[in-house]
Order: C-alpha cells, then sequence, then structure tokens
C-alpha cells in the first residue's frame, strides 16, 4: 500500500498537479495591471468581475466592473478553459482562451490568448473589427489598476427569461450552420448569458471532439440584436477550447442573417516554454440555412463522420507513457523495500 502511495506522490510531484493550478478561483491579475475575480461552479461554469486597467476609447468599457462569463472543467487541474467580457452595451466583446500552468519560477499562470470584436457597422466592416493579443495573470499584482474593495461572490441577475428580441432579425437564438457543415443551437436570455448545444462537423484527430455534443456558453447584451457577443465550447474534458467572438449582421440583396466571427482555439499543453504553439486562429460564417452536410440534434448524429479517420496518437501515447512511469516506480519500489 505504501508503495503505491509513494507511486501516486511522485507522478504527482513530477506533474506539478499536488497544490498549485488545482482550481481558478479568487483573484489575477495581469501585466497591464488588470483584476479578474473568478468562481468555478461544480457544473463547469465561470462567473466574475473584470476591471480593465487599459481602454481602447474614453469609458469603452464603462464606469463599472463588468461581468464575466466562462467555461471551465470542473476538478481539472490544467484543463483548458474560456472566458469572455462584454462592454458598452455590447459595442465591444473579449474572449480570452488558455491554461493554467506551473512555470519555472514556480508560480501560478493563466496564460491565455484574447480576441476583441467591437461593433461593425456594415458587412463589409469586418475587415477591421477585430484585435488579437495575449495576456499572462498571476496571482500577485504586477502594476497597479483598479481593484475590486471586497470579496463578494459575483452573480448574475437570476432568472432565464427569454430576451424580448424574439423573432426580430439578428435575434441569435436559434439554429445556426457555418460553412463546414457545423451546427450551433444558440438560447439567448435577459440576463445577458448564453446557452446552448454544439455540433462540429470537423477536428484535428479523430475523437478530439468527443463522443457527443458540447455545450456552449457566452454572454451578450441583452435586447440589443447588433450587440457584439461571445461564445465557448470546452472540447473532451479541457483537452481543448474554442472561444468565438462575433456579430449577426444582414447582408447582400437577399437581406441575409450572418453570424460573422472570429476564432481562438487552445490545446491543453504539459509546460509553459510550449505557449507557442498552443493556439490557432480562424473565421466561421454561420446562417440560418444550411452550408454543408453534418452532425444534426434532429437526425441523432452528434459528431463528426469518422469513418476512416485514424486514432489521435497522442491521446494513446500518452496513456502508454503514463502506465510505462507507473509500472517503473513499482517495480523500482518493490526491488528495494520487498
Amino acid at each position: 500500500m505504501l508503495g503505491f502511495v509513494a507511486v501516486l506522490l511522485l507522478t504527482c510531484l513530477a506533474r506539478g498537479w499536488c497544490e498549485k493550478c488545482n482550481d481558478l478561483d479568487g483573484f489575477w491579475y495581469n501585466q497591464l495591471g488588470s483584476e479578474i475575480f473568478l468562481r468555478h461552479s461544480s457544473d463547469g461554469k465561470l462567473i466574475g468581475e473584470y476591471r480593465s486597467a487599459v481602454e481602447s476609447f474614453e469609458h469603452p468599457d464603462g464606469k463599472k466592473h463588468s461581468i464575466i462569463s466562462g467555461a471551465a472543467p470542473y476538478n481539472s487541474p490544467g484543463a483548458t478553459f474560456s472566458f469572455a467580457v462584454t462592454w458598452s452595451n455590447g459595442s465591444s466583446t473579449k474572449a480570452w482562451t488558455g491554461q493554467c500552468l506551473v512555470c519555472e519560477d514556480g508560480k501560478e499562470m493563466l496564460l491565455t490568448s484574447w480576441l476583441k470584436r467591437s461593433q461593425a457597422y456594415t458587412c463589409i466592416d469586418k475587415w477591421k473589427s477585430t484585435m488579437i493579443g495575449l495576456d499572462t495573470f498571476t496571482r500577485t499584482e504586477q502594476l497597479p489598476g483598479p481593484r475590486k474593495p471586497d470579496k463578494t461572490i459575483p452573480s448574475f441577475p437570476t432568472g432565464f427569461a427569454p430576451t424580448n428580441t424574439s423573432g426580430k432579425p439578428c435575434d441569435i437564438t436559434g439554429t445556426w450552420y457555418n460553412e463546414l457543415g457545423s451546427e450551433v443551437i444558440l438560447n439567448q436570455y435577459a440576463n445577458g448569458i448564453i446557452v446552448g448545444e454544439y455540433r462540429t462537423a470537423v477536428e484535428r484527430k479523430k475523437g478530439s471532439a468527443g463522443e457527443s455534443h458540447s455545450k456552449v456558453y457566452g454572454i451578450s447584451t441583452p435586447g440589443n440584436p447588433n450587440s457584439t457577443f461571445a461564445i465557448m465550447v470546452v472540447w473532451r474534458g479541457g483537452a481543448s477550447v474554442t472561444g468565438w467572438v462575433g456579430q449577426c449582421h444582414i447582408c447582400g440583396e437577399n437581406k441575409t442573417e450572418i453570424i460573422e466571427t472570429t476564432w481562438l482555439l487552445r490545446s491543453k499543453l504539459e509546460k509553459c516554454g510550449d505557449n507557442w504553439k498552443s493556439t490557432m486562429y480562424g473565421e466561421n460564417s454561420f446562417t440560418r440555412e444550411e452550408q454543408k452536410e453534418g452532425p444534426r440534434k434532429h437526425l441523432g448524429t452528434h459528431t463528426p463522420d469518422r469513418d476512416g479517420e485514424d486514432a489521435d496518437p497522442r491521446a494513446s501515447a500518452k496513456l502508454t507513457n503514463e502506465g510505462l512511469i507507473l509500472w517503473i516506480l513499482s517495480f523500482w519500489y518493490a526491488m528495494f523495500f520487498f
């Protein structure tokens, strides 16, 4: 029994899971002086408050703190996560994708990439709508900035009443399809929260999208069909996460509703030095009409077509390596203590 405990302890220490990055709760500060306060619930939701130390123009972030909505697997140290903030009645929205890692100095760090979407007034103007960048959050302050005066737990307005934009042009509630064949079903509520389901038609490796559809979490400005917004999906228990920022437009002679989005896909890393290869960037356009075949809720299909695809070799290799390490440690213990 002692040998088994010793093996688990050594494995835990080797991964850095024993003490740090066990949870995301609490205060974090980035390199610009901004502060976030996070609460992580057992259903995988992140809520919190954001106090920005910088702004692109005078008062675009409002005069008070902003509400955070996000997603992260519960009780999964080191899993990827995403969270987002909407500012100034939906004039801009920022989404972060990231991971908590213990770096060389032994400190917890949230290594994140972000997209900031600003409101565009025509379909053509989307080219200038989006900024991209990096933030590193730590438990200790890096620069002065605005701070939360107390430790009360943030909460959203209660109730999940539908918005008053139901049925109006560019109400994002409903079913949408992108150019790859993926399906997203969104429900936008009066408290600003977006929830839904995502059925992806594509995946980088067989199985990386999981065994069923994925939950969608997001945030928007309720009652404003021109609001920018964000949605997030965590894949396969936090092995990767995608965060989209976007806005609905009515485009073309046919007055077609189109949700124009950009996204970041972050994959889980084992060490901070690999952060350079963690994130992919892309664009999606969602319409009410199907653009390409893919998995559909009404058909009972929930994952990409995997016929003829090879499984992700990294997943099996990781399991094999971990099993080998445990076997070696157990053998070593048996040789010296029995």
